[in-house]
């Protein structure tokens, strides 16, 4: 059962250490439900959404797709999401940053002979690197 809304925004944003403009991309983007609003204007958030917006926080720095991080918060579930599911989903994105590190690690091998082996003093059209990437590579 979700607390009562009875938190401010700039209350949330103060005791969660969230900027207000990240709370409100997260209503936006779906992954936080709509604040109660009351007369005046004031928008109240629950407590329970304290909690939440820490998790959003977070699992966006980690790199989570927002599609991820709704799946994870149980979104368009009809019963609630287990450990297993939210394991599934960051063993996922472990292995997906794990290729993409592989792919960063191969790119910086072969960027790095490029670099070191440019004399710097030719003119652009007899320039090693503007060579090298405009023939295919040499090799299997």
């Amino acid at each position: 059962m979700s607390s009562l809304a009875t938190l401010p925004l700039t209350t949330l944003a103060q005791r969660s250490g969230i900027p207000v403009d990240a709370i409100r991309s997260y209503e936006r983007l779906g992954l936080l439900s709509k604040p109660r609003r009351v007369a005046g204007g004031l928008v109240l958030y629950a407590s329970d959404d304290m909690e939440k917006v820490r998790f959003i926080h977070r699992a966006l720095a980690l790199g989570f797709s927002v599609s991820a991080v709704r799946d994870m918060l149980g979104f368009g579930h009809k019963k609630p999401v287990t450990c297993c599911q939210i394991y599934t989903i960051a063993a996922r994105h472990l292995e997906d940053i794990r290729r993409r590190k592989a792919d960063l690690t191969r790119i910086e091998a072969a960027l790095t002979i490029l670099v070191e082996d440019c004399p710097r003093e030719l003119g652009v059209t007899s320039c090693s690197i503007v060579q090298a990437l405009s023939h295919p590579p040499s090799g299997c």
